[in-house]
């Protein structure tokens, strides 16, 4: 399966006052995870949202495990793969790691979001389309550093 890394410099805001990363980073690196990934598979994320019901993968669940400590100014790596592709969900797995030593992992599920035809504020979950299965299913590496 794809897989995107990107480098994260840990600066002060970043932390918490005993200057360890504090917790709620973790899931916006997460977030943005997702995303990067989603941008390197080259699906055309503006294209559909302007031309299709296809309103986003939309988050219905997640998680983390803290096992070490991260610092300030530490740099760490975000490694995040799909690990899972269902019918119209999909969960993403995220590893950050410290020299190869592993600081906390978490996981996204998400699902293929639409607008529902009959009421159309709603968001309803479809089936994930065979184009972005394949793009996702592709081997690869993408530094996604910005």
């Amino acid at each position: 399966m794809l897989k995107a890394k990107q480098r994260i410099r840990i600066e002060w805001g970043h932390c918490d006052p005993s200057g360890l990363i504090f917790n709620p980073n973790y899931y916006i690196w997460m977030d943005s995870g997702s995303h990067q990934l989603i941008e390197a598979s080259g699906f055309p994320t503006t294209e559909m949202l302007q031309t299709t019901p296809f309103r986003g993968c939309a988050l219905v669940s997640s998680g983390m495990t803290f096992r070490h400590q991260g610092y300030c100014n530490d740099r760490i790596e975000l490694t995040t793969t799909v690990e899972k592709l269902g019918n119209k969900s999909f969960t993403m797995r995220h590893e950050f790691t410290k020299d190869d030593v592993l600081l906390a992992d978490g996981f996204e599920v998400r699902v293929w979001g639409c607008t529902d035809s009959e009421e159309p504020t709603r968001l309803i979950a479809e089936r994930i389309p065979d184009e972005f299965r394949q793009l996702l299913s592709a081997e690869g590496i993408h530094d996604t550093t910005p």
